[in-house]
């Protein structure tokens, strides 16, 4: 079992390398942003429960379309509502909020966990620095990297023992190419 956790912890760790290592030109589609939250909803909840965190999600009624790659998208919102669930304690909070400007799609990932110390904060997004003991320091260091490859910015704010918030922001289609 010591090998096969390990060989997964290498195939983790080369999958992640791999990402970085791609050609940044790939096929995008115009989606609709609410569609990736509403599909990842069950697993957060799930994950949430199994943590006995609080989650919501907060979506508009009205489409927010965006040029990505739908499944790149996801490992993003999965990966950073991970990173929550590492750093909450039963009872803490998470939410996911989707937003939009006339031209910005804003999606903000908040918690209310154990936050980040202020003299890491501007290491996070540095490949091979984790916090974590068995991190591979590369998570944030793929997401930044999928969303400036979709002309997008990732920020990230913290106070320790109060919480994280990500905020992500993409540029958004007036409509959906048909």
């Amino acid at each position: 079992s010591v090998i096969n956790d390990e060989i997964n912890r290498i195939n983790e760790i080369v999958s992640e390398f791999l990402i970085l290592g791609k050609p940044t030109a790939q096929k995008t589609d115009i989606i609709d942003m609410r569609t990736i939250i509403t599909e990842l909803d069950p697993l957060i909840l799930s994950e949430a429960a199994l943590n006995k965190v609080n989650y919501e999600s907060f979506i508009p009624e009205k489409p927010i379309f965006v040029d990505y790659i739908k499944d790149q998208m996801k490992q993003v919102l999965l990966n950073l509502t991970k990173n929550s669930f590492e750093a909450m304690a039963e009872g803490d909070h998470l939410s996911i909020t989707l937003d939009h400007s006339q031209s910005q799609c804003h999606i903000k990932i908040s918690d209310t966990g154990s936050g980040i110390p202020e003299e890491e904060l501007d290491k996070i997004f540095q490949p091979f620095y984790t916090s974590k003991d068995t991190g591979t320091g590369l998570g944030l260091v793929i997401c930044k990297r999928i969303i400036e490859s979709f002309d997008g910015e990732i920020s990230v704010s913290s106070s320790e023992r109060k919480g994280t918030v990500v905020n992500i922001f993409l540029p958004a289609q007036i409509s959906k190419k048909m």
